[in-house]
């Protein structure tokens, strides 16, 4: 299935009354996955045998043997399989990761500058993670009552042992707590709320704390996190083409197509134009 948000084609999982799925990887998608796309839900994807390459917000990264790739909720996507590939993935909503440690993990990922790389040429751990994606899809399937608490429990042992293969554990530093709420500040207003003034005020924190926990956590200052999540949502729109420049603009919060332009120009040294040609072609080649 697919909705439109801000005129951008989001994928829904197929069945809406599900919100965790496995196939293999050759199943029939029910949406084109050979355009570029973004879908509302994660998707993990275990290569028995790679081959290909996946473009994914605008890094390419090669399809290799016994790999393991995550694509987070909203993220541009476009898998260039190579058709003797094969393999398994998993797709689940993030309602479903009940553990909150666990799921500010996974927001850690994008923040902390993670790609898409879980681990690649493992073949014991394509072989171990297999394994619970064969245990998840057994109850999936099945119509006991404690099937779907079983199903989300497997899925939070899954995520943890992926985490696991790099190093990342949960912390119970009050600084990583801290930067993950900024995070998700950013994460829900940055369309309209550019300043660290806002930030500061709905997170009851200095503005030199603030500060020093982006630059711990990603080595950048308060207002480069926020303009890195604005300059990363107009390329996605860009690469889509679906609305013009001046819509997107009004759509990311500046008060004119003039402003747009010039924090685009700013940021990147190209016109809106140039970087718009720049990301299509990145996802043509």
């Amino acid at each position: 299935m697919r909705e439109k948000e801000d005129s951008l084609p989001v994928h829904q999982l197929a069945d809406p009354n599900t919100s965790i799925v496995v196939r293999k990887i050759a199943h029939k998608n029910p949406y084109d996955f050979t355009q570029k796309h973004r879908h509302n839900y994660f998707e993990i994807i275990f290569f028995v045998k790679g081959g290909g390459s996946q473009l994914i917000d605008f890094v390419e990264y090669p399809v290799k043997d016994s790999a393991c790739y995550i694509i987070h909720p909203n993220q541009v996507h476009l898998l260039k399989r190579a058709h003797d590939s094969n393999g398994y993935l998993i797709q689940f909503k993030a309602e479903e990761v009940r553990a909150g440690g666990l799921s500010l993990l996974l927001k850690q990922r994008i923040w902390q500058g993670q790609g898409a790389i879980v681990f690649e040429e493992n073949k014991g751990a394509v072989q171990h993670m297999i394994q619970y994606l064969q245990l998840i899809q057994d109850n999936v399937e099945k119509p006991h009552p404690l099937a779907k608490q079983s199903t989300q429990h497997l899925l939070q042992a899954l995520l943890f042992e992926l985490l696991t293969h790099q190093n990342v554990l949960l912390s119970n530093d009050e600084s990583d707590v801290e930067f993950s709420s900024f995070s998700r500040l950013v994460e829900s207003n940055y369309k309209t709320e550019h300043t660290v003034k806002f930030y500061l005020a709905e997170g009851s924190i200095t503005e030199k704390k603030l500060g020093q926990l982006t630059r711990k956590h990603v080595g950048l200052s308060p207002l480069q996190v926020i303009h890195a999540r604005v300059l990363l949502e107009a390329k996605r729109l860009l690469t889509f083409g679906e609305q013009s420049h001046k819509e997107i603009a009004f759509d990311l919060g500046f008060d004119s197509p003039a402003s747009f332009s010039a924090f685009v120009k700013k940021k990147t040294g190209k016109t809106a134009s140039e970087l718009q040609a720049e990301v299509n072609e990145i996802h043509n080649t």
